[in-house]
């Protein structure tokens, strides 16, 4: 892995890390730091598939849309209205409030096309 591919890498998982501060997850494998540790490890070795530093960074990306962590939602009462937590845009820090529920589904949000947009935006 090239350092610009690294930086580039670090820089997604150190805004997610940042994001998910204080979530209160159900194992430690599901943090942010876990899971994209192993993803970074897999980039790093030089006996995998990986074989260009775009080909790393495009499978790192796609490591991403799979995290656990976004299964998980996070939903405030404001008003009359239901507003759920966008971990791309938001810390939870920021975002939790006194009756803030969470809950875990089958299926990420953001959504897998929506994580790989914002990834393509933090690298650009």
């Amino acid at each position: 892995m090239t350092y610009e591919t690294s930086v580039l890498i670090n820089k997604i998982k150190n805004s997610l890390i940042n994001n998910y501060h204080q979530f209160p997850l159900d194992f430690e494998k599901q943090l942010p730091e876990s899971s994209l540790d192993e993803l970074v490890n897999l980039a790093g070795d030089k006996e995998s598939e990986w074989l260009t530093s775009l080909e790393t960074l495009h499978q790192f990306i796609n490591g991403v849309t799979k995290l656990d962590c976004f299964t998980y939602r996070a939903v405030n009462q404001v008003g009359d209205k239901l507003v759920y937590w966008n971990a791309l845009l938001q810390s939870f820090d920021d975002f939790r409030q006194t009756g803030t529920v969470i809950y875990q589904t089958d299926t990420p949000y953001p959504t897998a096309d929506m994580i790989i947009a914002w990834c393509n935006r933090q690298v650009s």
